[in-house]
């Protein structure tokens, strides 16, 4: 049986994963952290702590949806004690991805943006259509709930970099978020974003491939964080008896990259 540590278990996606974990005969929650310790959710009957050096009980795997500070210490923790790593948290500086891609040299570590497995299909999609539709001009929309931090969203700017690998460029030369005032005529060859936020909305993304006369849309919504959880879990049992390396979801789900 997989032994998991969900790092803020006390959190929207701890409760989830909780809930998902309940039942299950291969795998099993035996420990959690999150520094609001009351939060856990009900009948949760493991150890849970607010610091990871306090931790008593080791995992196979943590599995993690917080926040980049957070995560980068439970990270380090786990490279020093040979834990496996599921990192579903966004808004990484390019800093701290050195840092999880330096941890990885000795732990096995799944890195994704969404592990929903309907948006990583999505996201072999949206390479395809960039790459075929070359004149069209590329607009990504996202919407969540009130309570996300960051923008555009994590799963924003991956199916950018898939459009952006799909005509053969570099995002960050091409990206344009946040409009405002009087901004001239669009650019030819960027990628647009906008970002919604309000009330809880578990997450909404939609790709618009726009021509003269047609336009071509890729959706996907999703209405149960239970989708990112059931998918995290399914990276965390594939983890078990890796060789270290930085890992994707389409390792997991066996998409190709190409």
């Amino acid at each position: 049986m997989l032994k998991i540590g969900i790092v803020g278990i006390s959190g929207r996606m701890g409760h989830v994963l909780w809930d998902c974990c309940l039942g299950m005969d291969s795998l099993k929650v035996v420990c959690g952290i999150d520094r609001n310790t009351d939060g856990v959710p009900v009948g949760c009957n493991v150890e849970v702590v607010e610091n990871v050096n306090d931790l008593k009980t080791v995992p196979d795997v943590f599995v993690d949806f917080t926040r980049p500070d957070c995560s980068l210490e439970v990270l380090n923790f786990a490279k020093e004690h040979h834990i496996s790593y599921v990192l579903g948290t966004t808004g990484f500086s390019e800093t701290q991805k050195a840092k999880i891609k330096e941890a990885s040299r000795l732990i096995p570590v799944v890195f994704a943006a969404n592990f929903s497995v309907g948006i990583n299909i999505l996201l072999s999609l949206i390479k395809k259509t960039a790459e075929i539709m070359q004149d069209a001009d590329i607009e990504i929309v996202e919407a969540h709930h009130r309570y996300k931090v960051d923008a555009p969203s994590g799963t924003a700017l991956a199916m950018g970099e898939a459009a952006a690998a799909g005509r053969n460029v570099n995002l960050n030369d091409v990206m344009v978020a946040g409009r405002n005032g009087v901004t001239g005529e669009r650019q030819y060859g960027t990628i647009g974003f906008s970002s919604i936020r309000g009330g809880d909305i578990v997450g909404m993304h939609n790709v618009m491939f726009c021509c003269d006369g047609e336009r071509v849309e890729l959706n996907h919504v999703a209405s149960s964080r239970a989708t990112f959880a059931r998918g995290a879990l399914r990276a965390a049992a594939w983890l078990e008896g890796r060789k270290p390396g930085l890992y994707t979801m389409n390792d997991v789900l066996s998409l190709q990259k190409d």
